[in-house]
């Protein structure tokens, strides 16, 4: 199945670098733009700032990767 995989750089108190990675469905999201907007809602959500420690987020430098079929 097509998806979208959208990747978004964070950074800890310490400055310690990393990201966040969020994965749609093709189906559900058809067109990039939307795909990223609603990773950029869901990068805000408290269980995605739960998920990433309280890391901040840096949706500025999102990373959006099409993917034809999910890998195993």
């Amino acid at each position: 199945m097509a998806h979208w995989e959208i990747k978004i750089p964070t950074v800890t108190a310490d400055l310690r670098p990393g990201v966040q990675v969020f994965t749609y469905s093709a189906e559900r999201f058809p067109e990039k733009d939307q795909a990223q907007s609603q990773a950029r809602r869901d990068v805000a959500s408290e269980d995605a700032i739960r998920h990433r420690r309280g890391a901040d987020a840096r949706p500025e430098a999102i990373k959006v990767i099409w993917h034809e079929t999910y890998e195993r």
